[in-house]
Formats: structure tokens, sequence, C-alpha cells
């Protein structure tokens, strides 16, 4: 009878040595199947403001569901003193939803979703991120990132806050801290988006509403359109 059972437990001890074999050395199946999302970790946290620009103009009068959309970052961001988002890297998203402007129809609408970053260095980083504010686009020779992330910045013309290029404040040009302005093609300025940005901004008829599926712009009037280098705040989520 031992005889018989020695063969017996000896199948029954190599069955349950083998699956812990077959893993890798100093691997348990937990970390295994953790190592996936530590690697779709992204180096910022929820709720970091990413300024950014599109990078081609979008019309809800051509656009499409899964058209491609693509902006560029416009000011280092920065996680413990440290570059985790450069500028210029891309953004990359896709249209969720277009509506024309029509006689039978004259409400537009455009939803964006913005899902990855581009870096230079080939990584592709996962992103979730809603439209906090959205405006016209600076001149070319306009400065960008005139704002820091504190919100604060020295006087424009490096003078007292009263005063600006020697002009009582009471007779300059409006200026926020911060946020650089350029003229525009009708002679106003065009302010840069901040921080603190919220909505549509210099961009008459249009609104944004942001959803769990999409940051969308509307019209009740004309079609939406987005022209290239349009000013973008995106928080993440």
């Amino acid at each position: 009878m031992k005889r018989a059972l020695f063969p017996a437990l000896t199948l029954i001890l190599f069955a349950a040595v083998s699956p812990a074999q077959d893993s890798p050395q100093g691997t348990s199946p937990a970390a295994a199947n953790s190592a996936p999302q530590a690697q779709a970790q992204t180096p910022f946290a929820a709720g970091s403001v990413i300024s950014a620009e599109l990078s081609k103009s979008i019309s809800a009068k051509k656009a499409k569901p899964g058209d491609r959309v693509e902006a560029k970052v416009t000011v280092d961001l920065l996680a413990e003193g440290k570059i985790v988002i450069p500028r210029n890297a891309k953004i990359i998203g896709h249209i969720t939803d277009a509506k024309p402007h029509s006689k039978q129809s004259p409400d537009s609408m455009l939803g964006i979703v913005f899902d990855q970053i581009s870096l230079k260095d080939g990584r592709e980083l996962p992103l979730v991120a809603e439209v906090q504010a959205v405006g016209r686009p600076l001149s070319s020779g306009a400065p960008y990132g005139g704002y820091s992330p504190m919100g604060t910045s020295p006087s424009p013309s490096g003078n007292s806050p009263g005063m600006a290029g020697g002009m009582p404040s009471s007779q300059r040009p409006s200026y926020t801290p911060g946020v650089p302005t350029s003229p525009d093609a009708s002679g106003g300025s065009v302010s840069a988006l901040g921080p603190t940005s919220q909505g549509v901004v210099g961009m008459k008829g249009l609104a944004l509403n942001v959803s769990a599926q999409a940051s969308v712009i509307s019209s009740t009037t004309e079609n939406v359109r987005l022209d290239g280098g349009s000013q973008l705040i995106l928080r993440t989520r």
C-alpha cells in the first residue's frame, strides 16, 4: 500500500509547484497584472492645467465624428519643479459630434475630446482632459506664456503698478496681470488665456459646455468654427 501511494503523492506535489514556475522569477501574479497599469500612469495629477493652441482650423460645416484634432502645448507643464510636458508637445484628440448650421436648423455644434499627448522622444501619454476655456488666436508676434502658473507677473512695462510707460493708470490700455495682449484684425486686442480662464473668451455667439463625454462648443446662429491657433486651456481629469 505504501509503495502505491508514493507515486500518487509525487504527482500531486509536481502539479502544485508547476503554476508557480510559470510566473517570472520574483514576480507574483498580482504584480504582473499591475505592470500595464503602472506604464499607463501620467506624470501629472488630475486637475493640471495645460495651455495649448489648435494646429489647424476646425468647422462644424466640414467636420465629421472621428476626425482627428491636433493642438500643441504652448507653456511647459511643471510638476514638482520639473517639466513633465514640454512646450510644443502634441495633444491629439478627435471630433465626437458635429452639427452644421442650416436655414432649417440654425444651431450648430462641435464636440471635441482630447485623449493623448505625443512627446518628441516618441512617448505617447494617455490624457483625459476637458476644455476649460477657448479663445481667439494671438498674433504671431504676441508673447506666449507671459503668465506664471501662480497667476502673478511683473508690470508689462517694468514700472510701478500705477504707471505704464509713464502713462497714468486711468489712461493706459486695459491689462490683466500675467495676461499679455496683441492686436487683432479689427484693431482691437486679444488677451492670452490664463490658468483661471473659463468658457468662451472674446468669441461672440459661442458657448462652451463640458460633459463626461466631450467638450461641446455651440452656437445658436451660425456655424461653429475654431481657427488654427485658437487658444485652449485644458484641465486634466
